[in-house]
C-alpha cells in the first residue's frame, strides 16, 4: 500500500468497481488489491477505463496510481484523465496527469494544490488511460486507492474547532 496521509483514509471498499475490459485472469479484482505484484489489465481500444461508483456522494481528496515502467514497459500508463461526477452523463475532468517513467505509487491530488482546499464531491470517479508508454496499446495498473479526507475526532465531549472565535468561547465559565 502508499504511504498514506494521516488526515486521509481509504474509502475504495465503499465503491463498486467496473473496468471497460479486461484480460482473463487479470481483471478488476487486482486493482484494490494489496499486493502490487497482481495487475489489472485491458484488452480492446483506448481509452481505458477504471470507473469507481460510491452508492452515495463522497468527499475525494486524492487517488493513488501504482504504475510501474520496469516491470510493465509499454503497458504502463501515460496520460491520464480523472474524471468526477454523479453518473456517466455528467462526468467532468478534475485532474490530467502526465507520468514520466513512473516506479511505484503516483499521487494526484483533487483537491487543489493547498492542503486545505477543499476535496471534490462525486458519486462516480472515473480513471481514464489515454495513451501509454512508446505508444503500447493494452495497459498494467497494479493498484488504485481512493482517500477521503479523515473525519475529525470528537474527544472528552469537546469539539476540535481551532478558530480564533471559537477558541473565545470553547469553555463555560
Amino acid at each position: 500500500m502508499s504511504q498514506q496521509n494521516p488526515n486521509l483514509r481509504d474509502i475504495g471498499s465503499l465503491a463498486a468497481w467496473s473496468v471497460s475490459s479486461s484480460k482473463p485472469g487479470f481483471g478488476v479484482e487486482h486493482l484494490s488489491d494489496p499486493n502490487t505484484k497482481t495487475l489489472w489489465q485491458s484488452e480492446g481500444p483506448q481509452p481505458h477505463l477504471i470507473n469507481i461508483q460510491f452508492a452515495k456522494k463522497q468527499s475525494i481528496s486524492q487517488v493513488s496510481i501504482y504504475a510501474d515502467v520496469n516491470q510493465d514497459d509499454s503497458y504502463t500508463p501515460q496520460k491520464i484523465s480523472i474524471r468526477a461526477g454523479t453518473y456517466h452523463g455528467d462526468l467532468h475532468e478534475v485532474r490530467y496527469v502526465e507520468m514520466q517513467q513512473p516506479n511505484g505509487w503516483q499521487v494526484c491530488s483533487l483537491s487543489g494544490d493547498a492542503e486545505d482546499d477543499e476535496p471534490i464531491r462525486a458519486s462516480l470517479l472515473q480513471i481514464a488511460i489515454i495513451s501509454n508508454h512508446l505508444n503500447g496499446k493494452d495497459t498494467h495498473v497494479r493498484g488504485v486507492q481512493v482517500f477521503a479526507p479523515r473525519q475529525p475526532q470528537v474527544s472528552m465531549g469537546l469539539m476540535p474547532f481551532t478558530t480564533t472565535a471559537y477558541k473565545m468561547h470553547e469553555t463555560i465559565r
